[in-house]
C-alpha cells in the first residue's frame, strides 16, 4: 500500500488540476470577451473531451514513471515531465478533436485548457507533496532505508534524509561491518531501500542481497563515490557488460547567455510596469509600520565577485544588524509585522526587478550572497559567482521549507549552474508563484 500512496495522491491531483484547467477554459471560452455562438453551449460533449483528456494524461504519466515512487528530495525530473505532458496533451487533445466528425470543438478551449494546466497542475502538485510529506512526516507510508558503506556522500545523504522527514524514507541503522553481516542483517531486517556506498557492486553480490533480503520487494541503489555530481543530463549506457556514465560539456552557453540577458531586460521592464500599484501599496505600508527607511540596501557579489548594492523593501526592524545572520524563523523579533508578510510572500523581492535592469542580477539565478561570506568561500563554493545572481532560483523555490541556514545549499546553485538553460528558468519562475501564495518561505 506504501508504493501506491504516490500514485493515488499525484493520480488525484493532476485529475482535479485537469478538470479545473477544462472547466476554466470553457467558461473563458463562453465569457463575454469572445463571440459565442449557439454550437459552443454543449457541455456534454466537452465533459467527453475532458474524460479523454484524463486518460491520455494518466496512460503518459504512467508510460513516464511519473506515479513511481522515487528517493529524491531534488524533483527536477518531475517538474520537466509536468511541462512537457502539459504541452503534449494539448497535441494529443487536439488531434482527437480532428478525427472525431461528430462534433466540431473550439480549438480555443483546448489550448487555453493546456494554458492553465501549466499553472493548475503546478499548484496542485505542490499540495499533492505537501499532504505525502504530511503523511510521511506523521509516520503513515513511509519506506525503511538502510545506508551500507562509509563515504561523504553518505554522511550526505544521511543528513539529506534527516532534515527531511517528508521524504518518505526512515533511516534504519546498519550494524553490518562487512558484506556477509549485510547480507545476514537483511535476513532479520525488513528493508524497503538498500543504499550501498561502493564503487562496484559485482551481480553476484546484488542477487545475494535480493535474495537473502526478508523483503523480496527490496530496491538496491548503487551510490558510487562520485554520486556528488550536479550534472542531470548524464547519458547512462552498457559496454559489453561495463556501465558507462557520459557527461557532456555545456554547448552554447555564450547564445544562451545573450538571450537569457535579453529575457531578463524584458521580464524586469514588464514586472516593474504591471507591478507598479503594488510597490507605492507596499511602500506606504512599508513606512506605516514601523520606522525607518523603505527600502534595503546591502553590498552583495554579483558575477565574477563584483560588489553591488542589491534593494529590498525592509522587513525589519531599522535596529537590526543588516549584516547578521539571516532570519530562519518568522518569529524573529528583528522582522517587523508586515516584514513577515512580505518575506513569506516574496513581495520584498520585488524592488531587485531594478537590479536586474541595471545588470548586476538575474531573474533566475543563484542566491546574491554578501561579501564577508564569499571572503569565506572554497574553490568549489566560489563557482556560485560564475552566473549572475538571481531574484528567485533552485534554493528559493524548492528549499526553503527544509528551515536549514540559507548558506547550506550550495547543491542547489551548483545545480543550476551546470544546468542552465531557458527552459529551466521558465520552470522556476512559474514555480515560484505558487511558492508565495502557499507561502513557503520565512
Amino acid at each position: 500500500m506504501k508504493n501506491l500512496l504516490p500514485l493515488f495522491v499525484f493520480g488525484i491531483a493532476d485529475s482535479f488540476a485537469i478538470v479545473i484547467s477544462g472547466i476554466l477554459a470553457y467558461q473563458l471560452r463562453l465569457s463575454s470577451f469572445f463571440r459565442v455562438d449557439a454550437y459552443l453551449q454543449n457541455p456534454g460533449q466537452y465533459w467527453l473531451l475532458l474524460g479523454v483528456a484524463l486518460l491520455l494524461w494518466h496512460l503518459m504519466a504512467a508510460a513516464a514513471g511519473a506515479y513511481r515512487r522515487k528517493p529524491a528530495i531534488f524533483k527536477i525530473d518531475e517538474l520537466l515531465f509536468h511541462y512537457k505532458a502539459s504541452i503534449m496533451l494539448v497535441f494529443m487533445v487536439m488531434s482527437a478533436t480532428f478525427l472525431y466528425k461528430h462534433y466540431d470543438y473550439s480549438r480555443l478551449i483546448v489550448i487555453f485548457s493546456g494554458i492553465f494546466l501549466i499553472f493548475s497542475g503546478n499548484i496542485a502538485r505542490q499540495l499533492a507533496h505537501k499532504l505525502l510529506g504530511h503523511l510521511y512526516a506523521s509516520g503513515i507510508g513511509n519506506r525503511s532505508a538502510c545506508l551500507y558503506g562509509s563515504s561523504a556522500s553518505s554522511s550526505f545523504l544521511q543528513q539529506r534524509i534527516t532534515n527531511n522527514p517528508g521524504c518518505g524514507l526512515q533511516l534504519i541503522d546498519c550494524p553490518a561491518k562487512n558484506d556477509h553481516e549485510l547480507i545476514e542483517f537483511l535476513k532479520s531486517q525488513s528493508i524497503d531501500d538498500l543504499f550501498l556506498f561502493r564503487d562496484q557492486a559485482e551481480y553476484e553480490f546484488v542477487w545475494q542481497l535480493r535474495e537473502a533480503s526478508v523483503n523480496q520487494d527490496i530496491t538496491v541503489h548503487l551510490v558510487p563515490s562520485f554520486a556528488n555530481l550536479y550534472l542531470r543530463n548524464l547519458q547512462g549506457f552498457f559496454f559489453d557488460g561495463m556501465v558507462m556514465l557520459s557527461m557532456n560539456s555545456p554547448n552554447g552557453r555564450r547564445a544562451g547567455m545573450f538571450a537569457k540577458r535579453a529575457i531578463d531586460f524584458t521580464g524586469a521592464a514588464l514586472a516593474l510596469l504591471l507591478f507598479s500599484p503594488l510597490f507605492v501599496i507596499t511602500a506606504v505600508l512599508v513606512k506605516l509600520d514601523s520606522p525607518g527607511p523603505v527600502f534595503f540596501r546591502q553590498r552583495r557579489n554579483g558575477l565574477n565577485g563584483v560588489e553591488f548594492d542589491i534593494f529590498k523593501f525592509r522587513t525589519m526592524q531599522q535596529s537590526a544588524d543588516p549584516y547578521s545572520e539571516t532570519p530562519r524563523e518568522r518569529a524573529d523579533p528583528r522582522i517587523t509585522r508586515l516584514g513577515r508578510f512580505l518575506r513569506a510572500s516574496g513581495i520584498d523581492e520585488l524592488p531587485q526587478l531594478v537590479n536586474v535592469l541595471r545588470g548586476e542580477m538575474s531573474l533566475v539565478g543563484p542566491r546574491p550572497e554578501m561579501p564577508f561570506i564569499t571572503r569565506k568561500y572554497t574553490a568549489l563554493e566560489r563557482q556560485r559567482l560564475k552566473v549572475k545572481p538571481g531574484i528567485t532560483g533552485l534554493w528559493q523555490v524548492y528549499a526553503r521549507s527544509e528551515n536549514l541556514p540559507i548558506h547550506h545549499h550550495i547543491e542547489y546553485d551548483l545545480f543550476y549552474i551546470e544546468n542552465m538553460s531557458i527552459l529551466l528558468d521558465l520552470i522556476i519562475i512559474i514555480d515560484t508563484l505558487p511558492t508565495a501564495i502557499m507561502r513557503t518561505g520565512i
